[in-house]
């Protein structure tokens, strides 16, 4: 990484990564944007950002700022847009090659990412001062903070929003109750931080097992049009601290929990 950093400010080729509003949510933001860096690093080519101005890109942050670059700057430049990953490789100089989030080769998994995110990608101190707060277990200082954190992903199905703003309408994730039960019986001297895309769902587990620790958010998700800004903050509120865990166990599939395991490389386990 840093002999690329060394190197980015001669590099002739230049690869812009748009990602919008509704291209998914902070999950998807990471994940592609560190597979796009990836192959940037093995041909030489500039990445750039594309600042959207959209909700998240206030709580999450590059850490190498001469990676952003807006609308104004490549005005009246050559401008491509690339719908194959593969035609990266054969990009020329001079000209600003557009790529959304979500294109990848069908060889891609996220497990072939070796670079820590926390290497590129940062928070706001709202995020910071926020995720504090929504810790309520007894600590005695802010570094005396140790815990294992479950993440359960119902899908967008459950998600408590008006369903008009939804786009995946069915779309739900299979999970195994009992094992979650057993999981959380087998572990409950620990401090456990139960997260979940349903409030009431993260209220029922909490009522059954009053140990648990839930986070009092408002819960969207960050790229549907109808999200607060209250529910973004709180919601990458969360994947901070799903960051910042011991170790991150996943009761269904979802993008939340791996990303967030990418970050330090915190051990990720299946329930």
């Amino acid at each position: 990484m840093e002999d690329y950093l060394n190197k980015y400010d001669t590099l002739e080729k230049k690869l812009v990564y748009n990602f919008k509003l509704e291209n998914g949510g902070v999950g998807d933001l990471t994940k592609f944007f560190m597979y796009l860096l990836d192959i940037c690093m093995k041909n030489n080519i500039k990445i750039y950002y594309l600042v959207n101005n959209i909700p998240i890109e206030k709580y999450l942050k590059l850490k190498h700022t001469k990676m952003y670059i807006t609308h104004e700057n490549i005005h009246n430049h050559s401008i491509i847009n690339i719908n194959n990953i593969h035609d990266i490789q054969n990009i020329k100089p001079d000209i600003f090659y557009m790529i959304r989030a979500g294109i990848h080769d069908e060889k891609f998994s996220i497990h072939n990412l070796n670079i820590p995110f926390q290497e590129i990608f940062d928070f706001s101190d709202e995020i910071k001062i926020n995720s504090k707060l929504l810790l309520t277990f007894p600590r005695h200082n802010d570094n005396d903070i140790s815990y294992i954190s479950i993440h359960l992903r119902l899908g967008d199905k459950y998600l408590e929003t008006d369903k008009s703003f939804v786009w995946c309408k069915e779309d739900t994730r299979e999970y195994n109750e009992n094992n979650l039960f057993f999981f959380i019986e087998k572990n409950y001297d620990k401090n456990i931080l139960f997260f979940c895309d349903n409030r009431g769902y993260k209220i029922k587990l909490k009522n059954k097992y009053n140990k648990i620790i839930i986070t009092d958010t408002e819960i969207g998700h960050t790229g549907f049009l109808n999200t607060t800004d209250k529910q973004t903050l709180d919601t990458m509120s969360e994947y901070y601290l799903l960051i910042n865990s011991e170790h991150i166990f996943t009761a269904s599939r979802s993008g939340f929990s791996k990303t967030a395991s990418k970050f330090k490389n915190t051990p990720l386990s299946k329930i």
